[in-house]
């Protein structure tokens, strides 16, 4: 159930996004397509009032040689120019007149049909009705020309595109370079066209063009949105699969991430999770590891304890034999108490709750007199110490506590795994920003796949189990943090059944950093 809401989540946010997008680009489409209309539609009416300016241009010049060349016979040249208005009208598929300097109508496409003796405007149905408003007329006369779009003032039932031109006297032109008519005003050529007869077929043939181009254009770009969201959202999807594993304790899955040259946020993000995936799991088998060795170290000397006090209650052991056995159970109580100590230390360590103290301290003598502790040892398995006479002085900036149990588990090490009669050499010196010490005793050595290992919590090789069972595996771990938490290093490198050698790198001058934290990293 829970999967499935999760996977109707993810849907929901990919159908969210193809949602928001394809409004966007409609509503875009829209906008572009209104905009485009209102400037489109603006240019196409100024041509249009050219094309019947230039119409009304033409006639003007013809009317006004034909009046020229007929010898004041006007009666004569009714038909022609009814035939030209007629035609011209025609071909600009608009209503075409001219008009007198009084705004009547004279002459008009529909006198064409009339018979040459009933060829008056006044037998036309429609423009006899016509009369151009006088303020009109004298501003076509005063300007020479107008382009407009209207009804005249009322006197046209609808509204129509309406290009005028004065006819002059002058054949050589109707307007001086002040704007003035030059010649005297014959009359008026009117060219109308109705703005539904005009715009209509412009606006379906628009409207088509766009639609169509707009519905390719819609179509390829939600493809492209499709495709682009997908990819945009499969990260996330994969990332709530990423964490619904990692919260059921699975750190396995891996995001995939993008093979290509071009890294993304997301597959920076990618990384990071999958970073963290690595890290959990370790810190997983860490803690799974960790809880069987405790288990495990806890169960063994749990198990002496309670055996030999059973015994001793039950009266299976003698109680001559009492009080042997009470100290190994003391034995086994003080190991359990060391490996709780040790486990409280490492918790702080990794907490960065553990500050040392540092102070200025001689560590040379520190070395001698953890050697002197255990001389009963040493003399006790004849071991041969060398190097311990040549020892310089040496003074460090460190906490003497924690530096000394450094050294007391090197150097116990070192006593307990050296085969009687052998040898441990110890070394120590400085290159003035940072103390070496070097400790190699000789016996069986480590095996070559656990030297990368003894410094790992609970880790203990197969001969270093044998040969000190009641060992926790925890205290190269604890020397090792105490080492690093001091700004230095420890190394290890050992042939087999010749010698073990350990090194320790400590500053003699620690940092401010160091002072004030000391945490454990």
């Amino acid at each position: 159930m829970t999967g499935g809401k999760k996977h109707r989540r993810s849907r929901g946010l990919f159908n969210r996004y193809i949602t928001f997008f394809a409004i966007i680009e409609i509503i875009s489409l829209l906008a572009f397509g209104f905009v485009l209309f209102y400037f489109v539609t603006d240019s196409w009416e100024d041509e249009q009032k050219q094309i019947l300016f230039n119409y009304a241009n033409q006639i003007a010049d013809s009317y006004s040689d034909l009046v020229r060349s007929s010898d004041g016979d006007d009666k004569a040249l009714q038909p022609g120019i009814c035939y030209m208005v007629a035609n011209m009208s025609s071909a600009a598929k608009a209503d075409i007149f001219i008009a007198d300097t009084n705004g009547s109508i004279i002459f008009c496409r529909h006198m064409t049909d009339m018979e040459d003796s009933e060829r008056d405007i006044r037998n036309c149905p429609y423009h006899s009705k016509i009369k151009i408003p006088g303020e009109i007329v004298t501003g076509i006369i005063a300007d020479g020309v107008m382009a407009t779009r209207g009804n005249l003032s009322g006197v046209l039932d609808e509204e129509c595109f309406v290009s005028a031109v004065v006819i002059s006297s002058d054949n050589n032109g109707r307007q001086t370079s002040d704007g003035q008519t030059a010649g005297e005003p014959m009359g008026i050529v009117c060219a109308l066209q109705t703005t539904e007869a005009g715009l209509r077929p412009y606006h379906i043939k628009f409207i088509r063009i766009y639609v169509l181009s707009a519905l390719v254009l819609l179509v390829v770009i939600s493809l492209i949105t499709y495709v682009s969201t997908y990819n945009m959202t499969r990260p996330l999807k994969d990332m709530s699969e990423a964490t619904k594993r990692y919260s059921d304790g699975d750190f396995s899955y891996r995001i995939k991430r993008n093979d290509g040259n071009v890294v993304t946020e997301f597959d920076e993000l990618a990384a990071a999770v999958n970073s963290m995936a690595d890290n959990l799991e370790k810190l997983e088998n860490l803690r799974t590891e960790f809880v069987a060795n405790v288990s495990h170290e806890l169960k063994t000397p749990m198990t002496t304890i309670g055996g030999f006090i059973d015994g001793i209650l039950d009266g299976t052991i003698a109680p001559e034999k009492e009080e042997h056995y009470l100290r190994i159970v003391s034995d086994e109580v003080k190991r359990l108490s060391r490996l709780i100590v040790s486990m409280l230390n490492i918790s702080k360590m990794e907490a960065g709750e553990l500050c040392i103290r540092p102070v200025t301290f001689n560590l040379t003598h520190q070395i001698l007199s953890i050697f002197v502790s255990f001389e009963q040892k040493i003399n006790l398995k004849e071991i041969s110490v060398k190097g311990l006479d040549s020892l310089l002085n040496y003074y460090i900036e460190a906490d003497p506590d924690m530096i000394n149990q450094v050294f007391y588990n090197l150097i116990d090490n070192a006593v307990k795994f050296t085969d009687d009669g052998g040898e441990i050499a110890v070394d120590l010196d400085s290159d003035g920003e940072y103390v070496y010490f070097t400790i190699k005793n000789t016996g069986k050595g480590i095996d070559s796949e656990d030297i990368d290992h003894i410094f790992e919590r609970f880790y203990k090789g197969d001969k270093s189990r044998s040969l000190d069972a009641k060992s926790s595996g925890l205290g190269l771990f604890i020397v090792k943090s105490i080492v690093e938490l001091h700004s230095g290093e420890i190394t290890a490198r050992s042939t087999d059944n010749k010698y073990t050698v350990f090194t320790v790198k400590l500053k003699m001058r620690l940092s401010a950093h160091n002072f004030t934290h000391g945490n454990y990293s």
